[in-house]
């Protein structure tokens, strides 16, 4: 008769908590442990170590070095799974709650709460985490939304937002604080320039700003050359002293120090040097992008230090240079979307994008490469490997959507026309009162029946991902490289072959009833991950 293989239990930690004031009320450390021991022990699972913080908030920003050093073992996988006595031990307020438990989820780290009854090792306990996902989203984008709102108002009447840029100063120059003002700034200690709210030329770096964009504009030298010749320079000290003109520095932070070519870069594309203020509208993945247009424009409350004819110029230079960037050596400068999610499934080693005589582009080990290892990985095609990921990207989401959840959203957003199209006939007197309510109780259960199986959100999702994939051969690079970030957060190859891949938390709930359905879990990928290879991709024709 074969022996039963069972699985090793979970390690399980616990996690205990209180402040001062629980102190006084009597709340027991001592009774958080019993009960996280009942709860480990119920389930077979082995208690390896209970972390303690005594006396401190669990508000946000608070530190607890117990809580830090819980974060630090999970990520290095010495435990499976957190249990606490109630979720408030853990986290107060859920913006911290839900973001710790997405940091955990990508450490392959459970969670389980005992006066609550949350289990995230169960399958419903993951749908929880999903729906808590989706509340934390819901939170982000209303405090997104209030933030804008209010920093908008500010740049409206002219105010400056943010650190002081290169050229700039506050104006309070009889308590100067600024990195280049005592011992380099002649108006250091006189009478003040400004109140401190809006900015006033620095009587020095704005003569500088100046200089730059005068050279840039003329092709007086490339951007590493400009900042050599900037650091050469002197300025004259009211004491006929004489020092290098620097760039300021990170007040309390870093030292003034020379120029650089990545200084000169940012400067020239700086608008506020028109007097102006650029706003830049927050992507839909919640971060502003630093290199789009502004989206609305300004008039700041400090003075220009250019005119808006010489600052266009530049960036006539600038769209130039960049495209003169894509090619180096007479061969075109290529992205690699897979650098930094590209593994070797030998070594694990990272694998990043070469190109090599000839104009071909490839993927290797950096442990072979560096000497870390002798690894027998060898250099892959770049194309071929970004096409077998494109191809079982484009699997999933072909096959992620049930029939039966398709026609459900069909059928919700036909309901939702026969609503609008009720309420006009309504209006108009053409049809009864209890014909509009019919309609309206039709639509309200199609979209109860969406929200209740989330099927409304995963087909929006993957109608955007499968639009992408399909016109892969049309994106950008950055696009590209953009996708394959949103869906995989590793990708493993072995020899010409992609084996294995590492789901993203946001594309899990999409790969998961697939891969089931494909019986392809279980893998040599770490933990969550998919194992490809041999799932109609035929990686070994590649």
């Amino acid at each position: 008769m074969q022996q039963e293989i069972l699985s090793p239990p979970l390690r399980a930690v616990g996690y205990r908590r209180v402040s001062m004031k629980d102190q006084v009320d009597g709340f027991s450390l001592d009774a958080q442990e019993n009960n996280i021991r009942r709860y480990v022990e119920t389930r077979g699972w082995d208690l390896v170590e209970i972390y303690v913080d005594a006396g401190i908030s669990a508000k946000k920003g608070s530190h607890r070095p117990s809580l830090d050093r819980l974060l630090r073992d999970a990520s290095q996988k010495k435990f499976d799974v957190i249990v606490v006595d109630k979720i408030d031990r853990f986290y107060r307020h859920l913006n911290g709650l839900l973001s710790t438990l997405d940091q955990l989820n990508g450490y392959g780290v459970s969670f389980a709460s005992v006066q609550e009854q949350l289990d995230f090792t169960s399958p419903w306990g993951k749908l929880m985490l999903t729906v808590l996902g989706t509340l934390a989203e819901i939170y982000l984008d209303n405090l997104r939304q209030e933030t804008r709102k209010g920093k908008l108002q500010q740049l409206r009447q002219g105010q400056w937002i943010g650190g002081i840029p290169y050229g700039y100063c506050n104006g309070l120059c009889s308590r100067c604080t600024h990195p280049n003002g005592k011992d380099y700034c002649p108006d250091f200690g006189q009478a003040d320039k400004g109140d401190g709210r809006s900015l006033v030329a620095h009587p020095v770096e704005s003569s500088v700003v100046k200089m730059v964009f005068d050279l840039y504009i003329n092709h007086e030298g490339t951007n590493r050359s400009i900042a050599e010749k900037l650091n050469s320079m002197q300025i004259t000290l009211s004491d006929g002293s004489s020092l290098p003109i620097r760039q300021k520095g990170a007040l309390m932070r870093t030292e003034p120090r020379p120029f650089t070519r990545d200084v000169i870069r940012d400067m020239v594309k700086r608008l506020a040097y028109t007097g102006k203020i650029g706003y830049r509208a927050m992507g839909e993945n919640g971060i502003y992008p630093k290199r789009r247009a502004p989206s609305q424009v300004f008039e700041g409350n400090h003075p220009a230090l250019i005119d808006d004819e010489t600052f266009a110029k530049a960036q006539e230079v600038r769209d130039i240079r960049q495209s003169n960037t894509l090619v180096r050596k007479n061969m075109p400068v290529r992205l690699y979307p897979l650098t930094g999610v590209l593994r070797c499934g030998f070594c694990g080693g990272t694998m990043r994008g070469v190109s090599k005589v000839g104009g071909y582009h490839y993927y290797e080990d950096s442990n072979k490469q560096d000497r870390v290892c002798e690894c027998k990985q060898k250099l892959v095609r770049a194309d071929k490997i970004e096409q077998q990921v494109v191809e079982w990207l484009l699997s999933v989401v072909t096959n992620a959507i049930t029939p039966e959840e398709l026609q459900a959203y069909q059928q919700a957003a036909e309901s939702e026309k026969r609503f609008e199209r009720a309420g006009e006939l309504y209006l108009a007197g053409e049809i009864t009162r209890a014909v509009y309510e019919n309609e309206k109780l039709r639509m309200e259960n199609a979209q109860e029946y969406l929200q209740i199986n989330n099927s409304g959100a995963r087909i929006a999702f993957v109608d955007d991902i499968r639009s992408q994939i399909e016109l892969w051969a049309e994106l950008t690079q950055f696009k590209r490289k953009r996708l394959l970030r949103l869906t995989i957060e590793r990708a493993y190859l072995q020899e010409n072959a992609f084996v294995a891949a590492q789901p993203t938390f946001a594309f899990q709930p999409l790969v998961r009833p697939f891969m089931v359905a494909q019986d392809t879990w279980a893998c040599n990928s770490g933990e969550g991950g998919i194992r490809t290879r041999g799932r109609g991709l035929s990686p070994g024709t590649h």
